[in-house]
């Protein structure tokens, strides 16, 4: 009996080590493309937070200007 179970665990790690071993790979590759994702999002915020600045610059300068 214990040879059947021996064998059993043997086929088992055969066949779901590979499976293991693709999903962990899916999952961290899944998480970094959305870390990428959330990068370049912060970026984008950071450039549209830097343009308004200026275009708040611009609006103070012309009301200035026009009083």
């Amino acid at each position: 009996m214990p040879i059947v179970f021996a064998v059993f665990f043997f086929l088992a790690a055969i066949v779901l080590g590979p499976l293991i071993i693709i999903f962990g790979y899916l999952h961290f590759r899944r998480r970094a493309i959305s870390k990428r994702e959330l990068q370049a999002l912060r970026n984008d915020i950071a450039q549209i937070k830097a343009e308004i600045g200026e275009i708040r610059e611009q609006i103070a300068d012309f009301i200035i200007k026009t009083h």
